[in-house]
């Protein structure tokens, strides 16, 4: 599912141009400067169909969570149409300016004019203008989303260009749209698809995105685990509507500059206790310092529960879950929900890799739940017993079992290869991806 939208926003106008655009190429004898003209147009074209989708998945709408698994999969997504946005933006540039700085240098020859060029509409002039900038924003947008090194708040300000980066690009891109082009589809095509971005765009400058999800909480409980995880338990308002296991929130704390962060929720929903918990790793700048920054009864902004890693939906018999440090999460509110139901009839095989064990951790809270539900716990220490072997994973699965993988990327990837290399289908095998940069 992945690669589709991608694939689609490709081939719907390269079929386009190709069919509309191409033969009258070939009709005119191009020469250099006619496929330089026609390739500026598609990528042009391309660059602002992938920001427009960008802008609409930026709404984090729930329909658009269903058609793609859940919210970390959409910000994927919506992160490879921002970087694949950001190369094309590069390569309209370079077609651009590269052939006319080639020609002022001699190196190659330009057709001459026929005839004085008239005078410069001043719209034209400001939508060059307007483009230009908006494209070296774009591309320093790009760099500052690759570098992990810049911290998240920063980025997080920077990131909020973006919609009037796209309405730049959109009234660059749609006003120098030569006049004949316009005869096509692919031009009213580049309109629809423009005006699809237009709207979320406005959204987003005027902070409306996730308003609709937004709940007030208070903080409740404040508890500092001994494995720099710290447990922090909100009651938030009556009108959150609750959420199943595996789902996450956006939590803003109020700190000036910071905004909401993602958070998976670590606790299972009860109408008649009203609290959830939410644990949170001191893996940045910004966790690392919320066990001092965060006081009981003070007061947090929620929006959500986000995303769709929810065991519930699924129909195998048998499950193995995989976890990895902070990763156990979705896991434990999964198990307290299982801890309030009459029976078990999954059953369930938990793989929990840490470090090591550290005395009053969360180890001690899921050998005890674990025990009241059924599931088979294995706990591995890593730093003694070595990393998890796929193998084990494949001997633990039965037939038509799925996999359920919460924990860092590149250990996810390549078991997820190791197990599918050995018999396991793409659908069995479920991964929260959660990551928003």
């Amino acid at each position: 599912m992945r690669r589709h939208p991608l694939l689609a926003l490709t081939l719907i106008p390269l079929a386009c141009w190709l069919g509309f655009i191409l033969p009258d190429l070939y009709a005119s004898d191009p020469n250099l400067w006619a496929w330089r003209r026609a390739l500026i147009l598609f990528s042009g074209i391309l660059a602002l169909w992938w920001m427009s989708a960008g802008m609409l998945l930026a709404t984090r709408p729930a329909w658009l969570e269903n058609v793609f698994g859940g919210l970390d999969k959409l910000y994927r997504l919506h992160k490879n149409f921002g970087i694949g946005a950001g190369v094309l933006i590069l390569l309209h540039w370079q077609l651009e300016w590269l052939p006319k700085t080639l020609s002022k240098a001699g190196l190659i020859a330009r057709p001459a004019r026929g005839g004085p060029r008239p005078p410069e509409d001043w719209w034209i002039g400001l939508a060059k203008e307007v483009g230009e900038w908006a494209g070296y924003i774009l591309m320093a947008l790009v760099v500052i989303a690759l570098i992990r090194r810049i911290p998240y708040r920063y980025f997080r300000l920077v990131h909020k260009l973006f919609p009037l980066v796209f309405l730049a690009g959109a009234f660059h891109g749609l006003l120098l749209m030569p006049k004949d082009f316009w005869q096509t589809p692919l031009a009213w095509l580049t309109l629809a698809v423009a005006a699809v971005g237009v709207v979320p765009a406005l959204l987003s400058l005027s902070g409306r995105i996730g308003r609709s999800l937004r709940h007030a909480a208070q903080i409740e409980r404040i508890e500092t685990c001994p494995d720099r995880v710290l447990l922090v338990g909100l009651r938030p308002t009556a009108q959150w509507p609750g959420h199943t296991a595996g789902q996450f929130v956006f939590a803003d704390f109020g700190h000036r500059g910071e905004g909401p962060h993602p958070f998976t929720i670590a606790s299972a929903w009860s109408p008649d206790d009203g609290t959830l918990t939410l644990a949170i790793k001191a893996l940045g700048d910004y966790t690392a310092t919320l066990a001092q920054r965060l006081t009981v009864g003070q007061s947090v902004m929620l929006e959500g529960p986000y995303g769709r890693f929810d065991f519930a939906a699924d129909q195998a018999a048998h499950q193995v879950w995989i976890a990895g440090g902070i990763g156990v999460t979705p896991f434990l509110a999964r198990l307290q929900a299982l801890a309030e139901m009459p029976e078990n009839e999954r059953r369930v095989d938990f793989f929990y890799c840490l470090p090591r064990r550290h005395p009053g951790d969360v180890t001690d809270q899921l050998q005890a739940l674990c025990a009241a539900t059924g599931v088979r716990l294995h706990l591995r220490e890593t730093d003694s017993d070595g990393q998890l072997d796929p193998a084990e994973v494949r001997a633990a699965l039965q037939p038509s079992g799925s996999v359920w993988f919460c924990g860092p990327r590149t250990w996810g990837e390549a078991l997820q290869r190791k197990l599918q290399s050995s018999g396991l289908l793409p659908g069995q095998f479920h991964r929260e991806l959660f990551e928003f940069r």
